[in-house]
C-alpha cells in the first residue's frame, strides 16, 4: 500500500499515539475524581462516572497499543515516552477538572501546539517528499547492452534496448528556494529522454526521446532558466542526468524530490 509521505512521520512515530494515549489515561482519572454527592440521583451519577472513566481508560489503551504495534515495538523502549504519556495525562486532567481556571490557558497551549506539529509534519513533507515519474523493469542484460521496460503515468509501457550497462533519465529541473517549498511549491520537471552508459562510465549513442515529455512545456522551462537569476523564489535551473548500473529481473522507481533532485531507487 502506498502511504502519503507526510503521513509517513506519524506512522513511523510513537509520540503522536502516546500523546493521546496520555490525553485520554488524564480524562479517565478526571472522571473517576468528579465528584457525585451533590447530583440528584448520586447513584445514578456514580454509575457513568465509572462507565465513563472505563470507556476513557479503553480508549487510552487502544491508543497504547497502536503506539507499540503501528511504529513497531523497537521504537516505544525509550524512557522518553513514559514522560511524554504521564506530562499528556497530567496536562489533560488539569484542564478537564479545573475548566474555569486552567480550560483556557490549557486550550489556547493545545492549539498552540497542534499548529507547531503541523507546520513539522508540513515541513517534513516538503522537504523529504517525491514524486515518481516512471518505472523501469531491467528484462534482460548481457554483455554491453540491456532490454529494459519504461513505464510512465498515463501512458503505454515501451520496451528498450539500449548499448551499456547503466541506464539515466534525462530530467529538466526547476529547483525552488526553501520557503517556497515550505509553503507548498514542488520541484517542476520535465522528463525528456532515456540514455545509457557503458562500463567505463562513457555515454552511449543509444538513446529514447519521449514522444511528449511529461511535465512542464520547452517553452516554460526554456524561460525559467534564461532569467533564473532574476525570478524570486528560484534556487537552480538544470538537467539532471543520474545513472543506475541494471540488474536482470529488478524495478526501479525514478522520482523527482520535492526540495530538488532527481533519485532512481530500486524498488524490487
Amino acid at each position: 500500500m502506498n502511504v502519503p509521505s507526510f503521513v509517513r512521520p506519524i506512522l513511523s512515530s510513537p509520540f503522536p499515539w502516546v500523546v493521546l494515549a496520555g490525553v485520554f489515561l488524564g480524562a479517565a482519572i478526571m472522571s473517576l475524581t468528579r465528584r457525585t454527592r451533590h447530583r440528584r440521583d448520586p447513584e445514578r451519577a456514580r454509575t457513568r462516572k465509572w462507565v465513563a472513566a472505563c470507556v476513557l481508560a479503553s480508549v487510552a489503551v487502544v491508543f497504547g497499543l497502536l503506539a507499540v504495534f503501528i511504529p513497531g515495538p523497537e521504537k516505544i523502549a525509550h524512557v522518553s515516552f513514559a514522560w511524554t504519556a504521564g506530562i499528556a495525562a497530567g496536562v489533560s486532567f488539569l484542564a478537564l477538572r479545573f475548566r474555569k481556571s486552567l480550560g483556557i490557558p490549557v486550550l489556547v497551549l493545545l492549539i498552540a501546539a497542534v499548529a507547531v506539529l503541523g507546520l513539522f509534519f508540513r515541513s517534513i513533507h516538503a522537504f523529504t517528499g517525491e514524486t515518481e515519474i516512471a518505472t523501469v523493469r531491467a528484462i534482460a542484460v548481457a554483455g554491453d547492452s540491456m532490454k529494459i521496460e519504461l513505464a510512465r503515468r498515463g501512458a503505454a509501457p515501451v520496451l528498450l534496448t539500449l548499448d551499456g550497462v547503466e541506464f539515466s533519465p534525462v530530467v529538466k529541473v526547476v529547483i525552488f528556494d526553501d520557503l517556497p517549498v515550505f509553503l507548498g511549491a514542488e520541484t517542476w520537471y520535465r522528463f525528456v529522454e532515456m540514455t545509457s552508459y557503458d562500463r567505463n562510465g562513457t555515454q552511449s549513442k543509444s538513446r529514447y526521446q519521449l514522444p511528449q515529455a511529461p511535465g512542464i512545456s520547452e517553452r516554460l522551462w526554456e524561460f525559467f532558466e534564461r532569467y533564473e537569476t532574476r525570478l524570486p523564489g528560484v534556487k537552480t535551473v538544470q538537467t539532471e542526468r543520474p545513472s543506475k548500473r541494471a540488474t536482470e529481473f529488478a524495478t526501479y522507481s525514478i522520482r523527482v524530490q520535492n526540495d530538488g533532485g532527481v533519485e532512481i531507487v530500486a524498488t524490487r
